[in-house]
């Protein structure tokens, strides 16, 4: 009997996704259900501490157990892989020259590079890479690893289906192991349910398709979605805190708090709105740059000829390790000033920023809406298939416009802008699993609390033997749809301003 794969992680949101998407492409293919730990366990402590969760069932193995995994695979290499991975590593080193090699690796066709290199700079908390460094070498070798791992393991004979977490980091080597064999593969949670394939990667690219899928629906239904789309944006400009953002803590749109900010000049005022160095850059696909460093390194020599007024502001909820970076590059490029990252960017646009720059950024639609041109530095960027903001395709292309602001025109149509945010906030629901998932939110006392066990006490509350077959249901017209990303018509089947605004 074949396996629905599904990886095992203590993401509790996320669970009830799985066990209801493993059990409709079990039943499907006819095959059983088996977890597998996304990296091995190495010492010995976790591997005592797994041994016991084995034996009896608790922890989140237990919960799997409970919706009909039969076993757990630990992605542990036999002698003869172990040989062969060394071999593999002891090659592969010797071939990388620079980050861009560790970004373009591809093994036996598999494209892992931005899987390393993301992953790389989220354990070890590093804003680019080293090759040379101890730190790389050793989430190299994990990486080969488990590459070796999966390669022989997954094979259409044995696996009829994959679910993982992410798309991002070495998790995601089996989701390029099996795409490229043409299994199955699906990255779910509580929020979203995605199919992938060799032209989709990535989870949450949907953007690419906005324009017809939008065109697409009914003229009632796309006036109703941008006079809500309208609304809504207006309700984050007001300074309120996490409309369709659930995970915000703080607003950057709030009130004036600061004497003057930007200084007066005749002199172009560009804002970098920034981003965590360590956070998977590689979360759409390949950028201008390979990281979030890199990018503004560039921009930290171009401040040297040119003449424009630029200024560094990072988001309010900035991880830890963000600001040192940021304080590091002012000192290396004095004509960086750094703004309170606290500063409204109402008041900044007041004060005359005349562009703004990005990777990919939500900055991209906000200062859109608000009359500004923003410079994107990806063609993976979520706004991509709009021609509301500046879209460069190379780094040549990138450098000609920021050398030629002075004659840079955009004119903004605000309709693209609400139909984007309709596409990407409301017609895309999160109301999947939970009846809304905000209120949801709410409930547990904040977004990381899904990862919880209060996410199935939520769960269970809401649940009745109705919604249980209406899950079932929608899943299934999704998964025989070949869909990229489940939404309310696998729900209802409708294409109607009531079928939206149930889940608003």
């Amino acid at each position: 009997m074949r396996e629905v794969l599904i990886e095992l992680n203590s993401m509790h949101s996320s669970h009830i996704a799985y066990g209801y998407l493993g059990n409709v492409l079990a039943e499907r293919d006819d095959a059983s259900i088996k977890c597998y730990l996304p990296l091995p366990r190495k010492t010995w402590l976790q591997r005592l501490a797994f041994a016991v969760d084995q034996l009896f069932g608790s922890r989140e193995l237990g919960v799997f157990n409970s919706f009909g995994s039969q076993a757990c695979l630990v992605p542990n290499l036999s002698a003869k892989q172990c040989v062969g991975a060394q071999k593999l590593f002891d090659q592969t080193v010797s071939g990388l020259k620079s980050i861009q090699d560790v970004e373009d690796l591809t093994i036996d066709g598999v494209w892992i590079g931005d899987l390393v290199y993301d992953t790389y700079l989220m354990t070890c908390k590093q804003p680019t890479i080293d090759i040379a460094a101890a730190d790389f070498r050793r989430v190299l070798k994990t990486s080969l690893d488990l590459f070796v791992f999966w390669q022989e393991y997954i094979t259409p004979a044995r696996v009829s289906a994959i679910n993982v977490s992410h798309c991002v980091y070495i998790q995601a080597i089996p989701l390029r192991i099996g795409v490229k064999k043409g299994i199955p593969v699906y990255q779910s949670g509580v929020t979203h349910v995605y199919r992938l394939d060799e032209r989709n990667l990535f989870a949450y690219n949907d953007f690419l398709f906005f324009p017809e899928r939008f065109a697409a629906l009914p003229k009632d239904v796309q006036i109703a979605g941008l006079a809500e789309a309208e609304l809504r944006v207006k309700r984050r400009f007001s300074g309120e805190v996490g409309v369709d953002m659930s995970y915000s803590t703080k607003s950057a749109y709030g009130d004036f708090k600061k004497s003057r900010l930007i200084k007066e000049s005749p002199r172009k005022k560009i804002l970098i709105a920034t981003h965590c160095f360590f956070d998977s850059p590689h979360g759409y696909g390949n950028n201008l740059f390979p990281d979030f460093y890199q990018w503004l390194d560039f921009l930290g020599q171009l401040t040297e000829v040119t003449d424009y007024d630029w200024y560094i502001k990072t988001h309010p909820d900035f991880l830890p390790g963000t600001k040192e970076i940021i304080d590091a590059f002012a000192v290396k490029y004095p004509k960086f000033t750094l703004l309170p990252a606290d500063s409204s960017h109402h008041q900044l646009i007041a004060e005359g920023i005349n562009f703004a720059l990005t990777v990919l950024g939500t900055i991209g639609f906000e200062y859109a809406a608000l009359g500004i041109p923003v410079i994107n530095a990806s063609v993976n960027n979520p706004h991509i298939a709009y021609d509301f903001n500046f879209h460069p395709k190379s780094v040549q292309e990138y450098r000609v416009l920021l050398m030629n602001l002075d004659t840079l025109e955009l004119k903004i149509d605000k309709t693209q802008v609400y139909e984007y945010y309709f596409m990407a906030r409301i017609f895309n629901t999160q109301d999947l699993f939970f009846d809304d998932f905000e209120a949801t939110i709410d409930a547990i006392l904040g977004y990381d609390s899904q990862f919880t066990p209060r996410a199935y006490e939520q769960w269970l509350a809401q649940w009745s033997p109705a919604k249980h077959q209406n899950l079932l249901s929608a899943l299934k017209r999704f998964v025989s749809s070949g869909d990229f990303r489940m939404d309310y018509r696998h729900q209802t089947g409708e294409s109607s301003v009531k079928s939206l605004g149930a889940r608003r």
